[in-house]
């Protein structure tokens, strides 16, 4: 193991305790403005209380990126002892962190920041790939060049139960998402070129529509990288995440598949009932 190379990321990588624990990840919390309050996400606010407060309120709070000032002193305590950062921030087309982060890595040699052009899991698995490469005496030089040229071979997609929250949070029409409702439709939202954008409309019971999303995903012709996937949702049953994960399974030998809650962050836009299978290709 490197231990002179710190592997840091945005809270939207929705890393669980375990795995920030088992792979050693420091996390920096992006913001949540709750009634002109601001919360550190996953730390001072939860996906749980976000959807509560919707419920009772019909109110979403507002996200924000963490400030260049914010990022140059959580850079420093991690680089004073002369260890090195590579920080994985959440995509650049969707949001100020990673200008941010580059901001406060300028000029320095010892921080290297990733823009992931991902989010959610998509950033997780380069996090978990970074992290091996530091496990195995890699440079934060090398990880960096070698996390670049990852970026196109992560798949991240996501299915939605309802549109209300995108709707709320400005990234669809209130129109769109009306219409969306009335006719039962459930849309893919893929990630590519670090922007999304809709993949496919689906339509049905949320379970029937969650499991024909897996297969669309899964059964496609690309090669697929069997070492890991994610299955990250906001907020499903025990037993609809253990049948999720068994079809995940059948439909691909993946060494593991790991499970993510999603961030405030993400399940602010996202809404509850959200559920999306993340993995890279070779």
């Amino acid at each position: 193991m490197n231990s002179s190379v710190i592997i840091t990321a945005d809270s939207p990588a929705d890393l669980s305790g375990d795995l920030t624990a088992r792979f050693n990840v420091k996390v920096m919390p992006l913001h949540i403005i709750l009634d002109g309050k601001s919360y550190r996400d996953g730390i001072d606010i939860t996906s749980e209380n976000l959807f509560d407060y919707y419920d009772k309120n019909k109110v979403l709070p507002s996200t924000a990126a963490v400030s260049s000032a914010e990022y140059l002193d959580f850079f420093d305590k991690l680089t004073n002892d002369g260890s090195s950062v590579v920080h994985l921030s959440l995509s650049s087309e969707i949001s100020s962190t990673h200008q941010n982060a580059a901001l406060a890595a300028r000029g320095r040699e010892d921080i290297y920041v990733v823009d992931t052009k991902n989010l959610s899991s998509g950033m997780a698995l380069l996090v978990l790939f970074a992290c091996e490469l530091r496990d195995g005496g890699h440079s934060a030089a090398e990880i960096f060049e070698r996390l670049t040229q990852l970026l196109p071979k992560v798949r991240a997609s996501f299915v939605l139960d309802t549109l209300d929250y995108m709707s709320k949070g400005g990234r669809c029409s209130s129109v769109t998402a009306f219409g969306a409702n009335i006719l039962g439709i459930k849309p893919s939202i893929e990630m590519s070129g670090g922007k999304l954008g809709l993949a496919k409309k689906y339509r049905g019971k949320q379970r029937d529509v969650m499991f024909r999303y897996i297969s669309d995903r899964l059964c496609g012709a690309e090669e697929i990288d069997t070492k890991r996937a994610f299955l990250v949702h906001t907020g499903l049953s025990d037993a609809l995440r253990e049948d999720l994960r068994g079809l995940i399974s059948d439909l691909v030998p993946f060494e593991e598949v790991l499970e993510a809650t999603a961030s405030c962050t993400i399940s602010t836009h996202c809404g509850p009932g959200c559920m999306g299978v993340m993995y890279m290709v070779k």
